[in-house]
């Protein structure tokens, strides 16, 4: 695709434009738009039959153990050790493989594929720096408690003890080792003709209910390509929950409805649960808000929302939380720096009632009076029918709750003015919120622009906000866009990212390009590490400038053949625009020239930090 639609001068100098200037040239290009082609395959394809597939070799017999329990999307980059495999999800009718450009971005993708599809993925890559070089992609994943089956190749070194490049078994690197924090369970294949059942028991590790992640399968080059029969291997899914105790349930929303000031904290962990949380929001009458990870859990729109706390929050939340929480009941998050922030979820002498699979997540940042090891999708549904049993229901802070509301949720009300010079990060967020439309996912990437996106996006449903903020690694939002669109191609896809993280994982867009995805990725370009600037300045008193010269990604993405924009000024992201973009098919490029030293009050890294008492003098709490 073409589009000449950018200027070459700084955004200081650039030259007068107009809404119409930003579509005019898009006029002759249009095609059919590819969103409706993409939902039309999605849904002639979703109850096809698995078509018939003899497997011949080891890795045959892996990729379809594992097609056959629905992980038919292969994120990953080829390579020697690894190329069976990569051969038998080629020749597989019902396989899929989406080609990365480094293996980290195959990870991130494969995370944002599951949050979109709920279908679980596989990464797979090559002995030696290709497993290496996806130890942060699968780090995160682990972080963000995301089932995937992690595929590594390896060479052939137990066949006669020699010395062999890329050596990944325990005398070389070790991957087992390597990844032995981020994985549920690592198997290594020894024998060809027990591969297949090998991969089925590392997808049942991947998908433990009391614990998901990724889960590892080693394969030597010969052992995948040796020839093995085939067998069937019947799995019946299983899922661990725990039984809470009722007379605990009833006492828990007995606080919450006497409390004063009662909140429901909704964490990434309760994700799957939208529905039961949403309920039992309603039974209650109370309000709740979301930690950052777990934005648009429950739509941003209730009535009782204040949106979300911690990193970036809503001013709703910042100054409900000011007023003295007096109950606070947490569901599935650690409460971490960044879930927590400026908005403590309970006041001194408070009552937190922390509810988690994980019982070393309790009374560490915030003092906890009760701890709850349990399922929290099982919590939250003895929760609302006790509430409906016992009639429990908290009247108390509706007032409080409605006059809240009745102000602006927002840092700045006016999202910098239509009449600059440059557009503000947050008047950018708004015009592609307003641009994109209802029906669209927004997923960020890690920067001074998450702040932004996560502060002013409305989200309305689980499926209209991603972050990967498990790890926070740059990178992860470019590359979660791809995974994003092809999990729910029903959905366009706009990715929120700055310069830096675009620089770190832009190569991403030729994947986008050869699936022709409707990604829309919108640089938030301010030519500097913003985040790392304004915290440095922030915490050290002084300034380094942590920049490089300005890069036209505009130019940029037409050099791989991908439509460009450059935007210089408010008002030049619309509607129009939009539906050009989506009706030339395939990824686009915004590259947003924004003033890159308005900051959002209170609400970075930073900030967080020194909530948690570690950039303060008062030592680590």
């Amino acid at each position: 695709m073409r589009s000449d639609l950018s200027t070459d001068s700084e955004p200081e100098t650039a030259p007068e434009s107009s809404p119409r200037s930003c579509i005019r040239e898009l006029k002759s290009l249009t095609e059919k738009s590819p969103f409706a082609l993409l939902a039309a395959n999605a849904a002639n394809t979703s109850h096809a039959e698995i078509p018939v597939f003899e497997p011949l070799t080891a890795a045959d017999g892996i990729i379809d153990a594992l097609v056959k329990e629905g992980v038919d999307t292969f994120f990953g980059i080829p390579g020697g050790p690894v190329s069976p495999v990569f051969d038998s999800i080629l020749r597989h009718p019902a396989a899929k493989l989406v080609e990365s450009r480094h293996e980290s971005a195959a990870a991130f993708a494969a995370t944002a594929y599951f949050r979109a599809s709920g279908k679980v993925p596989a990464v797979v890559v090559t002995a030696g720096p290709g497993a290496t070089n996806a130890v942060t992609g699968i780090c995160s994943a682990h972080n963000e408690g995301v089932p995937l089956v992690l595929v590594i190749g390896d060479v052939a070194w137990a066949a006669n003890g020699g010395r062999l490049l890329q050596n990944s078994g325990p005398e070389g690197i070790d991957v087992e080792a390597l990844f032995d924090k981020m994985t549920r369970r690592a198997v290594r294949v020894t024998s060809p003709a027990a591969a297949r059942s090998q991969a089925t028991a590392v997808l049942e590790a991947a998908c433990d209910s009391a614990n998901p992640g990724p889960a590892l399968l080693v394969v030597p080059i010969d052992r995948a390509a040796a020839k093995a029969d085939a067998f069937r291997v019947s799995r019946t899914a299983t899922r661990r929950t725990s039984e809470p105790d009722r007379e605990v349930v009833r006492e828990v929303c007995r606080w919450l409805a006497a409390a004063e000031h009662p909140l429901l904290v909704f964490g990434s962990g309760a994700r799957p649960y939208s529905a039961t949380l949403r309920r039992l929001v309603d039974a209650l009458d109370v309000p709740f808000v979301t930690t950052p990870k777990a934005k648009g859990l429950v739509s941003e729109e209730h009535p009782r929302s204040l949106r979300h706390g911690g990193l970036a929050a809503s001013i709703w939340a910042r100054d409900y939380t000011k007023q003295g929480v007096d109950v606070a009941v947490v569901l599935g998050t650690d409460l971490d720096d960044c879930s927590v922030g400026p908005t403590p979820y309970v006041a001194p002498g408070g009552r937190l009632v922390h509810v988690d699979r994980d019982a070393t997540v309790f009374n560490r940042n915030l003092p906890t009076e009760l701890g709850v090891v349990s399922d929290v999708g099982a919590f939250a549904e003895l929760m609302y029918q006790v509430v409906l049993e016992d009639g429990l229901r908290n009247t108390r802070c509706r007032s409080k709750l409605r006059e809240l509301r009745a102000r602006s949720p927002f840092d700045d009300q006016s999202f910098g003015g239509e009449d600059q010079a440059l557009i503000t990060p947050q008047r950018a967020v708004i015009e592609l919120e307003r641009a994109a439309g209802p029906e669209a996912t927004f997923i960020t990437d890690i920067g001074e622009h998450m702040l932004f996106a996560l502060h002013y996006l409305t989200a309305k449903d689980p499926l209209a906000f991603q972050i990967q903020l498990g790890l926070g690694s740059m990178g992860s939002g470019v590359s979660g866009a791809i995974g994003a669109a092809i999990g729910n191609p029903t959905r366009p896809v706009v990715c929120i990212c700055g310069d830096g993280s675009m620089q770190m994982a832009g190569m991403e867009l030729l994947v986008a390009a050869k699936e022709h995805l409707p990604v829309i990725f919108a640089v938030f370009n301010d030519a500097r590490y913003n985040m790392v600037y304004h915290g440095y300045k922030q915490v050290f008193g002084r300034e380094a400038k942590w920049s490089t010269d300005f890069v036209d990604f505009a130019a940029w993405a037409r050099s791989m053949g991908v439509t460009g924009v450059r935007v210089n000024h408010p008002g030049e992201i619309r509607p129009e625009l939009f539906e050009r973009l989506m009706e030339l098919g395939g990824p686009a490029v915004l590259d947003i020239r924004i003033d890159r030293d308005v900051r959002l009050a209170g609400g970075g890294r930073n900030e967080a930090l020194q909530h948690m008492s570690m950039l303060s003098n008062k030592g680590v709490a």
